[in-house]
């Protein structure tokens, strides 16, 4: 058995420097990745164990989210969501005629299966909208609409008080 010479092992890394320099560098990368991969296990254990949004659903019957056109305003992309107690609705509107639109705010009248008035939503496009120009108009209002199986768009009309 040969007796360890600290001459010979300062000569023998002098020598193979780059490739000893490789070594270390892959053995390093390895313990990285066997890191990484046991973390990235647990971070999507803890994403399938976490409770899902309390009360959270979307309200997806057609007569929700189907397109609608009122006076030439295109409506689109229609969600009902809701959440901890709110009801959020959402469209994009966009204007189909070859003038502005002149219309600023909007009624949406949710109904249930038998065609009663569920609620009435104000939707508020603004400024006037110019021929195809599209904006989302997002109404927000406390309560749950699950049973909302169609909807009714219409001019909103202010009340003199």
């Amino acid at each position: 058995m040969k007796k360890f010479d600290k001459k010979n092992a300062i000569d023998f890394i002098k020598r193979n420097k780059i490739p000893l320099l490789i070594l270390l560098v892959v053995i390093i990368a390895l313990i990285i990745g066997l890191v990484v991969s046991s973390n990235i296990g647990k971070e999507s254990d803890n994403i399938t164990k976490k409770e899902p949004e309390e009360g959270m659903t979307a309200n997806t019957n057609a007569g929700i989210v189907q397109d609608a056109t009122y006076q030439g305003l295109k409506f689109s992309n229609i969600s009902l969501i809701s959440e901890n107690g709110y009801s959020t609705f959402s469209a994009d509107v966009t204007n189909t005629n070859a003038t502005d639109s002149n219309i600023a705010d909007v009624n949406i009248i949710l109904k249930d299966k038998d065609g009663n008035e569920v609620i009435t939503l104000r939707g508020n496009i603004g400024d006037p909208l110019k021929p195809n120009e599209t904006r989302t108009i997002t109404a927000v209002t406390k309560g749950k609409f699950a049973n909302a199986t169609t909807k009714e768009i219409a001019e909103f009309k202010s009340v003199a008080q």
